[in-house]
Parts: structure tokens; sequence; C-alpha cells
């Protein structure tokens, strides 16, 4: 080994030992907050383990791959998993505490570190992979992936991949300084493209037109069926217990009402409904996901008596249910020994289970409940009581004795009834943990739904849709034991066909689309059902978003028009004498109209030029891109010292256009500011041969832009205020909005 050699040896051992130390300091500095979560019960497990327990689920911190060298997914065994090694593990635990400390959930957090999992597995979990790390290496992970996910996936996980080094690895200098960057093209840029084949794809999985029509098939055939028995006859289809198929239809107006998502029609409140006596309209008090915050969102006239009905007879169904876990909430294990009453006993066989020597208030025998397959009153099973099943523990002894004078004696099985309700509570404060994603304990159980935005406490007795732990199962005769709310999978399950051996809706009433196959519909679908109903009707986007409880902008996602429809709204508001767009094309036809052009002339040219018309943040361009490419760098709002690009255009009534263009002068704006704090008189010196001068130059142009875009909607809001009603007509579709 020559000089050389042995000195790069020595340096490479040297990078080494200072990025373990590194990774040790780190622990160190993490390990109070460590101690802090597991105090407060945030999480559960200790550093060295190989799961920790977050939101009373499991995050692991395993290999890729399984000990028979299959790929890891949810259903994995815990035996079967591969803990990983050594300093990768402990980087991925640190990375893991950032996001818990953050606050987000558990489902957001495993996707957020599977790109530290799989470029761990990428490098073999080899320490010096970390020392070397580049660029390139990072980009030879979708080779990888591709074996295993589709596109979308796979630019996920490289997505996540970049940002575990740029905001961890690089920071915390455990790996060469660089700037990785995302240089994989996103498929989903493709689905927003309304030409293309993966636009229809994404429509086809997403978007369902006919999700009203099936629904209403299913109904109509469940209620047949009822009338059928009512009358004593057979019904046409398998008939299921008394609310499994009717608590989940009466969901379904909220669905279709409000496109509420799954979780959020799972938590609403008993007293979800309100009304508003100052404007004298009824809402919906929703507990939104995502992060935003708690809404009061008004129910639509058209809709008003289907959901006030729905309420009403939700209630009626769930009443028992809410006695049962408000009796719990209030006196625990008493009241779960309070529903075990056997009034049947008569003194005889009381005398007997005395004789034997158990207190019959205290104990009952498991003939009791029934035969095998048989249920209590309370919807104890005799299943439930056999050896290993979930209270078997409650079995006390077996005893021979006589329980009535006209039959012999028996070897009977004793169950005591506190023991049972002490599992009972065990299996409910589990079910708490599940509900609430908590990992605390017993009555230490915080019942609170809690978002980012917001904490609200909410024991199971206020739960609108509260049932019982086997209402939704359809392997089941009985409702069960214990009363629980309705959870998302109960009502993905009753609309999808599944593994599971229960039939869905659409299965058992034999709802089929028009080829021919069984419906299957997600219940996402109807967020995008009523967003493409609302967008087809001209409702303003920042609306559609506010009501759907989504952060502006979104619901260009949840946009499923075709081109065509989507050039005609645009073409109407052209053509519109009173509110036609304040930009070039606007200004354009404008000026066609003085000059006394003929309508037909002016239609023929508004379609031309809209025949390639497409969205942009912004507003619209009517440039046809595949023709003749932009050539301000899709940069629609940059003026050329005040002249506006002519294939923009702007829709005054666009709040979202506005939001981001009032967004993209404040970035410009920030960067200015510390390059040049007083740009504004130092425009004209600039020198735009220099690089850092284009860049001001640039920064200058765009904000000019952004000021007047921003000021053709002052334009025409001005133009609205001069407007004066003659008559004034009520309407009440406005007013339903």
């Amino acid at each position: 080994m020559n000089g050389v050699t042995q000195l790069g040896q020595h340096k490479f051992n040297k990078q080494q030992t200072r990025l373990l130390g590194a990774v040790k300091a780190l622990i160190e500095d993490e390990l109070p907050t460590f101690k802090s979560m597991q105090d407060n019960k945030t999480l559960i497990g200790e550093w060295d383990d190989f799961y920790w327990t977050y939101q009373n689920k499991n995050i692991y911190f395993t290999k890729r791959y399984d000990n028979t060298g299959e790929l890891v997914t949810g259903k994995t065994p815990v035996e079967a998993r591969v803990p990983m090694d050594d300093i990768w593990c402990d980087i991925a635990k640190l990375y893991t505490l950032i996001h818990i400390k953050k606050g987000k959930a558990n489902k957001s957090i495993v996707a957020s570190i599977a790109g530290c999992f799989w470029l761990a597995d990428h490098f073999n979990y080899d320490l010096d992979s970390i020392i070397t790390l580049k660029q390139a290496d990072i980009d030879e992970l979708p080779s990888t992936l591709d074996k295993h996910f589709a596109k979308r996936s796979v630019f996920e996980k490289y997505k996540e991949t970049v940002a575990f080094v740029k905001t961890f690895l690089v920071p915390k200098k455990l790996c060469p300084s660089f700037a990785p960057k995302v240089k994989l093209a996103n498929p989903a840029n493709k689905q927003n493209d309304v030409t293309t084949e993966e636009y229809q794809k994404r429509r086809d999985k997403k978007f369902n037109v006919n999700i009203d029509k099936y629904i209403g098939i299913a109904k109509r055939r469940f209620e047949a069926d009822q009338t059928l028995i009512s009358k004593g006859e057979e019904p046409a289809y398998p008939v299921m217990k008394s609310g499994y198929d009717e608590l989940r239809f009466l969901a379904i107006p909220f669905f279709m009402a409000f496109g509420l998502r799954i979780g959020e029609v799972c938590r609403l409140h008993k007293d979800c409904i309100g009304f508003d006596e100052t404007n004298e309209r009824w809402y919906l008090r929703v507990l939104t996901e995502k992060g935003e915050l708690a809404s009061a969102r008004p129910v639509p006239l058209m809709w008003q008596e289907i959901i006030l009905e729905s309420h009403k007879r939700i209630l009626e169904i769930t009443a028992p249910f809410r006695a049962l876990a408000k009796s719990i909430e209030q006196h625990r294990e008493q009241a779960v020994i309070n529903v075990l009453h056997f009034p049947d006993r008569d003194e005889y066989f009381s005398t007997a289970l005395q004789e034997a020597g158990y207190k019959p208030s205290s104990y009952f025998l498991r003939s009791e409940v029934g035969k095998t397959g048989e249920f209590h009153t309370s919807g104890l099973g005799f299943n439930n009581l056999r050896e290993k099943a979930p209270y078997a523990d409650a079995i006390v002894d077996k005893v021979t004795i006589k329980t009535s004078p006209n039959t012999p004696k028996n070897l009977k099985v004793v169950i005591s009834k506190e023991a049972l309700s002490e599992i009972a509570m065990q299996r409910y404060n589990d079910m708490q943990k599940q509900v609430y994603e908590s990992n605390d304990d017993g009555e230490d159980i915080t019942e609170e739904i809690v978002s980012t935005s917001y904490a609200f406490k909410m024991p199971f007795s206020d739960f609108l849709f509260i049932a019982k732990e086997d209402t939704f199962d359809g392997g089941s005769n009985s409702h069960g034991f214990l009363p629980l709310p309705m959870r998302p999978k109960s009502f993905t399950r009753w609309l999808k066909k599944d593994s599971s051996r229960a039939k869905s809706l659409f299965q058992r009433y034999d709802v089929r689309d028009e080829d021919g196959n069984i419906v299957n519909v997600e219940s996402h679908q109807f967020r995008h059902w009523l967003t493409d109903a609302m967008k087809r009707s001209g409702k303003n986007e920042m609306m559609i978003d506010l009501f759907m409880g989504r952060t502006a902008g979104q619901t260009r996602n949840y946009d499923h028009r075709t081109a065509k429809e989507r050039a005609e709204e645009i073409r109407e508001r052209y053509l519109s004498e009173d509110s036609i767009p304040d930009d070039v094309l606007g200004r354009r036809i404008k000026r066609m109209r003085e000059n006394n052009v003929s309508l037909d002339e002016i239609e023929m040219a508004l379609s031309h030029t809209l025949s390639v018309v497409h969205f942009t943040p912004w507003g619209t361009c009517n440039r046809d891109l595949d023709v003749s490419p932009c050539e301000k760098g899709m940069m629609c709002l940059r003026s050329n010292d005040g002249d506006a690009c002519q294939h923009f255009g702007i829709d005054p009534n666009d709040e979202e256009a506005k939001a981001s263009i009032i967004n993209t002068k404040t970035h410009y704006e920030n960067q200015l500011s510390v390059l040049l704090p007083n740009y504004q008189e130092l425009s004209e010196a600039l020198n735009k041969q220099e690089p850092l001068d284009q860049h001001v130059q640039y920064c200058i142009d765009t904000i000019k832009g952004c000021e007047n875009a921003l000021k053709a909607y002052e334009r025409q809001r001005s133009n609205n205020d001069q407007l004066i009603d003659i008559v004034q007509v009520y309407t009440p579709e406005v007013n339903d909005e």
C-alpha cells in the first residue's frame, strides 16, 4: 500500500469516526425529548426497540424485505420483519422524532420516513455510503422502486428520499454538502392535462358519474325487501341484521350533500345539526380533517329535508347503543355488570347456584347465554365464552349441578361477572385507543378528536354513528357486546369488494355497471362527484374549497370536466357583455363590438383563440404550446417592463388565481427586500449584463406584472360597485350556497 492510498484510507477512517460521533451527539441531544414523549405516552417504546408505538399504531424500523426475501407490507407479521442495523437505524429514529415533534399523523410519518428506509436499502445499509453520498446515488433509487411500485408511488418515495437528504442529512452534516434536487418528472402532471390518456385513467378511477344512480338502485331494492318482510313475505335479496345496511344508507346524504371525507362522517357529533336563527338556515358542524379548522357548513336547500330526516332516524336507531356507551363512561365495570341480568332464573336455579358456592348476583352459567351460536340480550355470545375466546378468562369453575327439578345434574361452566367486566373494559379501552389514536390506557385515555388545528372532547356516547362492535360485521348475527362508533373501514368494506368474506352492498343487491360488472365505489368518489357537480353549475372555486373543507386551489385537482367543457365556460365569459375579463383578449372583444363586428365573426375569432386554452395557477393561457413554445418560460406574470403577455387571460371572479398572484408578488418582493431594500429607486441603474442585476430585473418585471393583474381585479370590482339594481329579485339558489 503506497503513501497516497494510506493517506486516503486514513482520511476515510477519520470521516467514519466523525459520522459515528455526530450521530451519537444527535441522539444525546434528542434523548431528553424522547424521554419526555415516553413519560406523557406520546410514544411507547425504548430507543433500541425495533418499533415504536405512536397514536396507537406501530412505526417499524425494519428492513424493506422480510426474512423470506419478500417485500414488507402492512400485513407482514412482526416476527418476519428484520430489524435495521446500527447507524441507519439510529438515523431513521432521529428523522422519525423530527416528524413526531411536529405532531404529524402516524400515516403521514410512515410515508415521510419511507425515503430514509429505501435509501438505506439501496446502499445495503452500508455506513460508507453516507460519507460518499451524492445526487447520482439518489437518482439511482427509482430503478429499485420500479420493481415494486406504480409510477406515482415511485415518484413520491423518491421525492421523500430527496427531502430526507435535503432536510436532515445535509443540515446535520452527516453527508457531503450539496443541494439535492428532484430530477424525476412527476407523473401526476400528465394527469392534469385533459388531453392525455393519464388524465382519462385518473378520471375513470377517481370520478364515477353514476354513483348516485348505483346507490339509488341499491337503496330501492333494500326498501322493497323491507316492505316484503313487513308483509311476512320472502325478500328478494339476502337479509342482514338490523342497522347493518340502514345506518350506512343514512350516512350517504352526508357524503352527497356535503362531500365529507369518510373520517369526517364517522366523527360527526350527535348534535351536528344546528339552526342559524339570524339567517334562518340549517347548518352542519364538521370536525374537518387534513389540518383544516372545524367548520359549520350550510345545508343545501335541496338536501335539507333528507338531512334532517336522516339525522333523526340515526338518533332513533343508535339510542340503545348510545345509552350503553354513556353508562360505561359514568360507571365503568358496573355498567357492564348491570346488563348481564338473567330474568328467567327461578328460585330453584338460584338456590342450586348458591349451594355450589357462587352468589347468583355475581355469577352466571354459560348455558344461560344459550347454545353454540346463540346470544344473550346484552349481545354477549356463547362463542365468546368458549376456551381461548375473548372472555375465556372470566370462567372460574366447572360444577355439576341440577338447575331445575325436572332435569338431571349436568356439568356447567361458571362465569364471574366481575372478571368478565374487567376483560370487557380492557377491550373497550383498546377500542378507544384506536378511535382516538391514543397511547394512553384505561381511564387515562383523553376522549378527544385531535387535529393540528383543534382538539375536541367527544366520548363514544357523543358520536352520531354509534353502534356495537359487531353491528357492521357481516359474518355475525349479533350486534356484539360493547358500543363502538362506526369506523372508516366498516364503511369502505360496505361499498367495495375486498378480501373479507362479507359481500359488499352492490354484490348483495346485484348492482352492475353498463359493462355488466358488479359496481365498486370508493368513499372519496363522493367528493369528486359533488365537486364536479358544483363546477358544472358554475360555482366559484374559492367557495367550493371552503364548502368542501379544502385548502385554496385543491378544487382544480377535482375538476373532471373535459377540455371542451372548460373552454366553453371561458368562452361564455368573453361573450358576456357585463363581466367580460379585463385582459388582452377581453379588450380585443370590446374593440370588435365597438367597431360593429358581427356576433358570428366575434364567436369565430373567439373559438379559434380558445381552441388551445389551458389553465395556469394565475389565470388562463390561450397559446398553443405544442406549436409555439412559451417565450416567457411559463412565467405568465412577467411584464417585460409593463407589457402584459398577449396570451394570458384573467378571470376577475377567480379568487384562487388572485391568491396565487398575490403569493407570487409577495415571494419576489421578499427576494428583492434581501437583495435591494430600495429596489424601486435603483431599477434604472441596473446593469442587465450582470447575472445578479438580471435576476433583480426579472423580479421587478414579475412584481409589475402581478400589480397589473391585480388592477384588473380592482377595476372589475369598482365597475360592479357602480351598478345599481333597479329591481332586486330574491333568488333562493344564490342563498343556498
